[in-house]
């Protein structure tokens, strides 16, 4: 599994990042690309602790049984369900929102010692599963647009 923490591995879904542009179509799913940048932030908020999210008494339960499904090495499937907090429904500067996920991968890797230990859906998560979270859902949107 690739990782976020490796210097080539990050670079590499930087340089994916920076290939979109405003002319990227999506291959599924609804939202732009700029919509797609700020989407893939929020995760990444939720691991360094600058986006606390609620969870609910099914979340609590199904979280566990989710995340030992998403911890495996399969990539993501296309169109699964998207947390309300994660939905963007406005047009974000694409450049703008390039720069802010690449900066907030970079901090992600900068503070991988003090990474939130629980996860709002998933429970109790560990560096290495934050990194494996993080990687699969960059990676998932990016092949959303084919980069």
């Amino acid at each position: 599994m690739k990782s976020l923490f490796n210097p080539q591995e990050r670079q590499e879904i930087i340089d994916r990042i920076a290939s979109l542009s405003e002319d990227s179509e999506r291959e599924w799913g609804k939202m732009s690309a700029s919509q797609m940048l700020v989407h893939a932030q929020a995760p990444i908020k939720v691991g360094i602790g600058e986006l606390k999210l609620s969870s609910s008494l099914i979340f609590l339960i199904l979280g566990p049984i989710i995340k030992k499904k998403i911890m495996k090495e399969e990539p993501f499937e296309k169109n699964l369900p998207t947390h309300k907090s994660f939905i963007v429904s406005y047009d974000p500067n694409l450049e703008a929102e390039k720069q802010n996920l690449i900066n907030l991968i970079n901090k992600f890797d900068a503070q991988k010692d003090n990474l939130a230990i629980k996860h709002p859906i998933f429970g109790k998560m560990s560096t290495q599963q934050w990194d494996v979270l993080l990687w699969k859902h960059t990676d998932h949107h990016l092949r959303q647009f084919g980069v």
